[in-house]
């Protein structure tokens, strides 16, 4: 007896095929994107994690004026396990620039990638990158101020993950690489920076730590330069921002998926299981016992679940090695292992079993519990009226609009799920186009908006003082924290009042005062401050405490920012009121190179933010494809049903003599008010997703996205799911085409 009902499941697949393939193929994609970004973000985590606790990567780094003489009572004094390594810039024959530094055993230790390490004063070490982009290979000469080095591997350092020039730099330059060289080497080289590493013993509280080893070594009597600590250094922290992004986005898709199957599923074996009442109430009297009923009808959802999670996990497992090898190659971090965690395998594969199971059991075992007297009668209450049906009071209406609500009202749970999968597929697709959105704007706004009135920003690794070059202007700043708040960094920076360097608008768009204390709207709005309110703040460099009252907020998406006169700047930090350490202008400046820790060009941005929208691009036409394909999916299965639910309606049409333009019009046409208000309220729950996103990023990585919806994207968003809907009714025509005048009367002689 059970193997006719195991044979009578394969009949009822393949009696409705398409609807359980787009059901497989939901399933499919939502494993798929949980492994393949769980995937990606665990393996990338353990990788660079793994990395900076086996090789030892620095808490901070900075240069003195002269030479630490004594480290090892500096060490016992910090706390901390303090490095020097020796730094120098050369220029290639090709016009390539490659940082030389002195390899490093206690602190930032290399790792090999590939090759062997150094062994004699003649030979060098380079990057993955660099090797890569200009052709070198191991074996090959490079002639280096005047003497030639051997490329004898290739190597990873745990302070230039992301190798960048200078830690203002948004991009690697190109032509730029990482070398190491033996120490001794750095007697030939004329421009040679002594740079010091420390690495704390007590891995928490870093920054009072760091704090502590700021004062010690003023104390001792010396000037410093680059400090810089981890948290704040791009070389560093840039992996991270990829791999947060990935961990935040990992779940809630895959999740979103799974409960949209398990709705279908539901919707489909609840309607399964009322057209096979009589069959069951049959079953019932022929000796069968409910859970073998069970067991058969659950059979379905989970051959749906187990096939679609397989499949995506097969799919996604040999995706992802491929995928990191990649973003490794814009990282500098050694491959150790590529790890394929079972808990993702399983969740991958059985997370949408048990979602789909679950919700296939709770609406068998409701069905199951009638007597097979009451089942052997038929569905009796398909005709009832529910009372949103009574409280509208559609006989005020045209016939037209009374069938369409009426078609929808009557199958609440088709309802809710069509509109939870517009809603949801309109959600992905306008959250991929607000986040490109909102990035490009911050990214484009310092390169268009008027706020900056100078051209190139120079930064120099000591502080200046006294007059600076012709045509330009000083500045200082400092990186500080709010007082209990340490992931919420910013700068605070002081300006010439009367420079015309910064110019800063106000909501209205009225000039703000530049000498008073402006902080940036994004800023303003993560912290919860308004004009009159007072920050408390901590120097992150020396640990001081001070605090400032808000005159104006500057509305611009520059960062995280407070402006304030550059004299009541260095009073409150007790700075010489001659001093700054940085410079802005309206024209290259000839300054030495090796005095500058960075310099920025506003005028050649365009081509970095091109670089970095990338990426970004990349991922929203990947959202907006898997929106489509949720969307078609969704509506041709509500149509579907529909279909099938009013097979004798559409009949009883023909008979009646409907044309089947206007048959097409009365079904096909009453999801459209659906759709429409599905689309129009993803709108704000976008911004509510977008912001909870947005805060836990900036707690993560610190940084501040505003949330800006374009019109323009939100109009090309709902052309795109109407003509998905246009489509997917075209595609359902053939079916409600092949209903025949003898339904009608095949259900009245029934």
């Amino acid at each position: 007896m059970v193997m006719v009902l195991n044979r009578r499941t394969g009949r009822m697949i393949r009696e409705h095929k398409a609807r359980y393939i787009g059901v497989l193929f939901l399933v499919f994609l939502g494993s798929y994107s949980f492994v393949v970004a769980a995937g990606l973000a665990g393996n990338l985590g353990a990788l660079v994690s793994g990395f900076a606790e086996k090789n030892l990567q620095e808490d901070l780094s900075f240069s003195t004026d002269i030479p630490l003489s004594d480290l090892a009572s500096l060490e016992a004094r910090s706390g901390a396990v303090i490095e020097a390594y020796e730094n120098a810039d050369v220029t290639l024959a090709g016009g390539q620039q490659l940082r030389l530094m002195s390899p490093c055993g206690n602190i930032n230790i290399p790792a090999i990638t590939s090759g062997r390490g150094l062994e004699g004063p003649g030979e060098i070490l380079l990057n993955p990158g660099f090797c890569t982009s200009q052709g070198v290979k191991i074996g090959d000469r490079l002639f280096i101020n005047g003497r030639n080095y051997t490329v004898v591997g290739t190597m990873a350092l745990p302070h230039y993950v992301y190798p960048l020039k200078n830690i203002y730099d948004m991009l690697p330059p190109g032509g730029f690489g990482i070398g190491l060289v033996q120490t001794e080497n750095f007697r030939d080289f004329p421009d040679v920076f002594t740079v010091y590493s420390a690495r704390f013993n007590d891995r928490n509280h870093i920054n009072g730590q760091a704090s502590k080893l700021h004062e010690l070594l003023i104390q001792d009597g010396h000037e410093l330069s680059e400090w810089v600590d981890s948290m704040n250094n791009k070389r560093i922290r840039m992996p991270w921002a990829s791999i947060t992004g990935m961990r935040t986005m990992s779940v809630p898709i895959p999740a979103a998926m799974f409960l949209l199957c398990c709705l279908i599923m539901g919707i489909m074996i609840w309607r399964i299981v009322k057209a096979d009442t009589v069959v069951i109430g049959t079953l019932y009297a022929q000796g069968y016992r409910r859970n073998e009923l069970i067991r058969h009808y659950l059979r379905i959802p989970l051959i749906i679940a187990l096939t679609g999670g397989a499949a995506g996990v097969l799919l996604a497992a040999p995706c992802i090695s491929p995928a990191i090898h990649a973003m490794i190659s814009y990282y500098n971090i050694p491959i150790t292992g590529i790890n394929f965690s079972p808990v993702n395998i399983i969740i991958g594969i059985f997370m949408p079993a048990l979602f789909l199971g679950i919700a296939g059991f709770l609406v068998i075992h409701g069905e199951l519990k009638k007597a097979p007297s009451d089942l052997m009668k038929g569905g009796a209450e398909k005709t009832r009226v529910n009372f949103f049906e009574r409280s509208l009071k559609l006989e005020r209406f045209k016939f037209k609009t009374k069938f369409a609500l009426r078609s929808q009202l009557r199958s609440i749970p088709r309802l809710i799920f069509l509109l939870i999968g517009v809603t949801g597929s309109s959600i992905m697709m306008l959250m991929g186009f607000t986040i490109s959105h909102s990035m490009n704007t911050v990214f484009s706004s310092v390169e268009h908006e008027d706020m900056y009135r100078f051209s190139r920003e120079y930064s120099f690794k000591k502080l200046q003082y006294g007059e600076v070059p012709p045509g330009s202007t000083p500045f200082n700043a400092i990186r500080a924290y709010p007082e209990n708040r340490e992931s919420a960094e910013f700068y605070i920076t002081g300006i010439v009042p009367g420079s015309g360097a910064i110019h800063l608008r106000d909501k209205s768009g009225g000039a703000l005062r530049i000498d008073q204390v402006n902080i940036t709207a994004p800023m303003a709005s993560r912290l919860k401050l308004k004009t009159g309110d007072k920050l408390s703040f901590v120097n992150k460099m020396d640990g001081k405490h001070y605090s400032l009252t808000i005159d104006g907020i500057a509305e611009t998406y520059a960062g995280q920012f407070i402006y304030m006169p550059l004299d009541d700047f260095n009073r409150m930090v007790s700075l010489p009121p001659d001093s700054y350490s940085g410079i802005f202008s309206n024209q290259e400046l000839n300054i030495d190179e090796h005095l500058l820790s960075g310099t920025k060009d506003l005028q050649n941005l365009s081509g970095t933010m091109d670089e970095l929208a990338a990426p970004m691009t990349s991922a929203v036409v990947f959202m907006t494809v898997i929106a489509c394909c949720m969307a078609v999916i969704i509506i041709f299965l509500v149509t579907s049903l529909m279909i099938d639910e009013s097979r004798t309606t559409i009949s009883l049409f023909k008979v009646f003599g409907y044309r089947k333009k206007e048959i097409n019009s009365l079904i096909l046409n009453s999801s459209t008010i659906i759709v429409i208000f599905g689309f129009f309220l993803a709108v704000p729950l976008t911004v509510l997703s977008a912001d909870a996103i947005y805060r836990y990023l900036g707690e993560m990585i610190n940084m501040v996205l505003p949330i800006l919806i374009n019109p323009w994207y939100v109009l090309f968003s709902f052309v795109l799911i109407m003509l998905v809907y246009q489509g997917t009714k075209m595609l359902s025509r053939r079916k409600l085409d092949g209903i025949s005048m003898g339904e009608a009367l095949k259900a009245g002689t029934e």
